[in-house]
């Protein structure tokens, strides 16, 4: 009888600490409201014997995030990014796919967040997606997909080299944090 009192007693102890600690139960949602960058980079452009580009270029922002709490101004929050890219350009020039892979660094390198993103569309802006694949710091267990727009504009320089110059953002950048 005693022993069914000690695990009574232990599991009772179990599932209240459990309970009682939201980071082992589930995930928290934030919805940190609207985000957007400019980008400035670097990169070269190989043309393809099809008459396309392949596009290899390093490009680098700040990540711009203002809250949408309804407060006016609101509380605006800042974060480095760099994402090396590759864009695939068809020999009309009328249609780019964007592959990228960013290192995201908030509060002076404390918190990094990683995430991907790709996008097509034609020589102006492109609609795809931004998935956050993880992190560390107050970024560790960081994922979600969110909706991603953006524009890099390529200025074809000597020995085939390139510099890029656009932007990007998010209209609701949402994550989790688990």
């Amino acid at each position: 009888m005693r022993i069914i009192n000690h695990f009574i007693v232990i599991m009772g102890m179990v599932v209240g600490l459990v309970g009682n600690n939201d980071s082992l139960v589930s995930a928290k949602s934030l919805e940190a409201g609207y985000a957007s960058t400019s980008w400035m980079g670097n990169g070269e452009v190989h043309d393809l014997p099809d008459g396309g580009q392949v596009i290899n270029a390093i490009v680098k922002g700040v990540m711009i995030v203002r809250h949408s709490n309804g407060a006016v101004g609101g509380i605006v929050h800042t974060a480095k990014l760099e994402c090396p890219i590759r864009v695939t350009v068809n020999k009309n020039g009328d249609h780019r796919t964007y592959l990228g892979l960013c290192t995201i660094l908030a509060h002076e390198g404390k918190d990094v967040g990683y995430a991907e993103w790709k996008c097509a569309g034609g020589p102006m802006e492109c609609e795809g997606e931004f998935t956050f694949t993880g992190g560390a710091g107050g970024f560790s267990g960081i994922s979600g997909t969110i909706p991603f727009f953006s524009r890099i504009v390529f200025e074809k320089l000597e020995a085939g080299n390139a510099r890029a110059v656009g932007y990007a953002y998010w209209p609701n950048l949402t994550v989790t944090l688990s």
